[in-house]
């Protein structure tokens, strides 16, 4: 502990010096109109919004500030009205505070014509602040409280591993005013809480009633700025003021950047079966098996062999090796070959083996693609095939046997081997399995900068900054993360994720433990986009969990306090620091504040979860024309809900827990590209 004190105190002097009434539903018909539009969600004739638009909940301690932003949407015929969380607790009743925000929420929308709510408050402290009150919220520590679901990850579900969500924030709860009662034919008040046991949102959580049949349907298009003090409401309302006023006609926003790799390793299993139980073809002695892979266009790379001996007189000893790493010097590459089992030096001998080398072999629990098998004899020769370029998907492999004598005693091809680097698919201009990716929507006035571990343009932070500092209308990552970082994995995760990963961009390189700090300490505060600030999907597990604080993320070695930060030192969560970031970084991102969900191989861009609604957004920008920022969104969720309808109450296929957790942050009534 002597040793962690400084380590904590200079960390914290650091980063200090970088970040100095509830109301029954009246079911007239014209009411009833009002909520159907809102659930299908349609553009509201821009771009002149209707009267009374936007709503801005905040606490008292923020208005001052807030009025500048007021008066900036009233001028732009933005008609904005501010309500603070004192008056809502005053006049409004419900079971929390969330509740009664979401009561008043209720209220604008009847009785004001809201079609946008801005949430204006995050937790209270960079430094240390408790999360959650409650397991339905968080209050006492929050400018304006969150809602936190009970929708439990678990291991018995094969989206999940093994490791949980204990529940997750959801600013979803805030828009879904409304649900449909079948019964009395009449829309209610959801409360997210059907079977009345006063836990929310539950899922596989332990002792509670699962609750089904939730909404989820947004009613209101509904967005956060997490502010922890008034510098940041300042800084943020500056941003927005300015891109509204100035964007339009600049050329730097008719660009789209997207960052992506390979997000799972959907390696088929090789199944190549060499009998070696025939002692006159294969007696005992010393044999090299050789392996080489072509892809579709004719090209063969490099071959990869490993020497083993056959000795029947002594037990077996097979290892597992994964080091097509090495084999790669730069992107794009020859296709690769690479033998995982039996490695170089081992014995198949007189007992059989058969282990699944799961810390060395990501995904490998989908596929049994890595598992080490000798069984009566026959040696299952495993390992991987893939083309390592932009949209490489098929490979042939040849596997063959030398002796001794350098004479082939057994060969084998596989062929139109799959392997899909899913990130890549999701944010490229293909179709794949009847769906494309996020530029494959966009439209064609954008000029379209892709950066991938496939085409060689993104090999770590440095090159992301780099071109994001260029400044760009949108950007879209789609990978993996945590509150600190979003990273991803080159083309076949090579050496596994070791050595197979890159980080595309940290908020801080303090850690507690192993205890050092990575130059610079805060790589974000490196982004120089000044002015030319873009919309910015993240794809990935909790990019955007805005309940982190300094100490508490410092501390959240093992996970202990659901911080996801694997001990390094985050006062703000990765989605929320590039809003907050003064002058650059985004205008607004939009992410997940749990475990995102992901799908593998060819049903990466159709099959729901993450990939599945980042895309979505981008069709509904480019392809139905939804240029407010919560349409956008808003819609994205609607579109999700609908195609996936029979499935949302499958906690097996993620998909309740995928628009739960996608949270906006940033203002929902934002002119995409400013106005004119």
């Amino acid at each position: 502990m002597k040793k962690i004190l400084p380590i904590l105190i200079i960390g914290i002097l650091v980063l200090s010096g970088l970040r100095v009434f509830a109301m029954k539903l009246d079911s007239t018909d014209s009411i009833k109109e009002s909520i159907n539009e809102a659930q299908t969600y349609t553009n509201n004739g821009l771009p002149n919004p209707p009267i009374n638009d936007l709503v801005i909940i905040a606490p008292s301690v923020f208005s001052k500030e807030l009025q500048r932003l007021i008066t900036h949407k009233n001028e732009i015929e933005i008609k904005t009205i501010l309500k603070t969380t004192e008056e809502i607790y005053d006049e409004f009743e419900g079971v929390d505070k969330p509740e009664q925000i979401k009561y008043f929420i209720k209220y604008a929308i009847e009785e004001w014509n809201v079609s946008y709510v801005l949430l204006v408050g995050g937790l209270k402290s960079l430094i240390w602040a408790i999360p959650r009150d409650t397991t339905n919220y968080g209050a006492k520590h929050w400018h304006l409280p969150v809602r936190y679901t009970n929708l439990h990850d678990d291991p018995k579900y094969p989206l999940s591993g093994d490791i949980k969500d204990p529940g997750i924030i959801s600013d979803l709860y805030y828009s879904d005013i409304y649900k449909y009662n079948e019964s009395s034919e009449e829309y209610e008040f959801e409360d997210w809480d059907p079977n009345n046991d006063g836990v929310f949102a539950a899922w596989d959580c332990p002792g509670v009633e699962n609750d089904t049949g939730i909404d989820l349907i947004p009613d209101v298009a509904l967005g956060r700025l997490a502010c922890r003090n008034k510098r940041e409401v300042r800084t943020v309302i500056d941003k927005i003021i300015n891109y509204e006023t100035t964007t339009y006609g600049q050329e730097w926003f008719n660009k789209i950047m997207v960052f992506s790799g390979d997000g799972f390793l959907d390696q088929e299993d090789l199944d190549i079966q060499w009998n070696t139980t025939d002692t006159t073809i294969f007696p005992d002695g010393k044999y090299t098996i050789y392996a080489q892979s072509h892809n579709e266009d004719g090209i063969a790379g490099g071959i990869d062999h490993v020497k083993i001996t056959l000795d029947r007189s002594v037990e077996s000893s097979i290892t597992f090796t994964h080091d097509d790493h090495l084999q790669v010097k730069s992107y794009p590459a020859p296709p690769i070959a690479e033998i995982t089992s039996p490695s170089c030096g081992d014995i198949l001998g007189n007992t059989d083996v058969h282990f699944a080398p799961e810390k060395f072999a990501y995904d490998n629990e989908f596929s049994g693609w890595a598992n080490v098998t000798y069984q009566n004899g026959i040696m299952y020769i495993r390992g991987k095939s893939y083309d390592p370029q932009p949209y490489g998907v098929k490979t042939d492999i040849h596997v063959w046997v030398k002796n001794e004598d350098d004479q082939i005693v057994f060969s084998e091809w596989k062929y139109d081997l799959e392997m899909y680097y899913e990130g890549e698919w999701a944010t490229g201009e293909k179709l794949l399995n009847g769906r494309g990716g996020a530029l494959y929507y966009m439209p064609d006035t954008f000029e379209k900068d892709i950066y991938w571990g496939s085409n060689g343009r993104l090999t770590g932070q440095k090159d992301l900054i780099k071109a994001f500092s260029k400044g760009c209308g949108f950007v879209f990552m789609s990978g993996h993360g945590s509150p600190n970082v979003w990273a991803d994995h080159f083309p076949g995760i090579p050496g596994d994720r070791k050595y197979g990963s890159f980080t595309g961009l940290e908020v801080t390189g303090l850690r507690i433990w192993p205890p050092f700090v990575k130059f610079p300490i805060s790589p974000m505060n490196q982004l120089r986009n000044n002015g030319k600030l873009p919309v910015v999907i993240i794809g990935g597990c909790h990019n955007s969990q805005f309940n982190v604080s300094f100490i508490r993320s410092l501390l959240d070695m093992k996970n202990k306090n659901s911080m996801w930060t694997h001990g390094s030192a985050v006062s703000e969560c990765f989605s929320w620091r590039l809003v907050s970031l003064p002058r650059r970084g985004a205008i607004a991102t939009i992410g997940n504040t749990g475990l995102g969900y992901g799908r593998v191989g060819i049903d990466a861009t159709s099959g729901g979860g993450d990939a599945w609604i980042t895309i979505e957004f981008f069709r509904q920008y480019g392809e139905e024309g939804h240029k407010i920022l919560g349409d956008a969104f808003t819609q994205a969720v609607v579109s999700y809900i609908d195609i996936f309808e029979s499935e949302m109450n499958s906690l097996e296929e993620g998909h309740a827990k995928t628009v739960q957790q996608w949270a906006l942050l940033g203002d929902p009534s934002l002119r995409i590209g400013g106005f004119h």
